[in-house]
């Protein structure tokens, strides 16, 4: 039986472009990586190898460097542009502004 007295947390809202959607409770995955070896299309389907890199301890004295998929990104056309988007946004957020005088981003 479930109690509808108590409150639920709210997580907030976030506008999804003309929705608003309520944001997740739990926590989500973080995915870092280091390169893109391979990319690939498939019937409209982009595929896009992520992957981190490490040393590892050779038993010599020293170490190795390897490399370790984290993560196969698949989406469609219209997703990978917004992807495209952000990480052009994003980029450009982190460029160095000439203008010594002026205010920081």
């Amino acid at each position: 039986m479930s109690d509808d007295s108590v409150p639920k947390p709210n997580f907030g809202l976030m506008q999804w472009r003309e929705t608003t959607i309520s944001l997740q409770p739990n926590p989500l995955p973080i995915v870092y990586f280091d390169g893109v070896p391979t990319f690939s299309h498939l019937n409209g389907i982009i595929g896009i190898t992520l992957t981190a890199t490490a040393h590892i301890p050779n038993g010599d004295g020293g170490a190795d460097m390897c490399a370790s998929t984290v993560a196969f990104l698949k989406c469609n056309i219209p997703a990978a542009n917004n992807l495209i988007s952000a990480l052009q946004g994003a980029l450009l957020l982190a460029s160095p502004v000439d203008n010594p005088q002026g205010k920081a981003n």
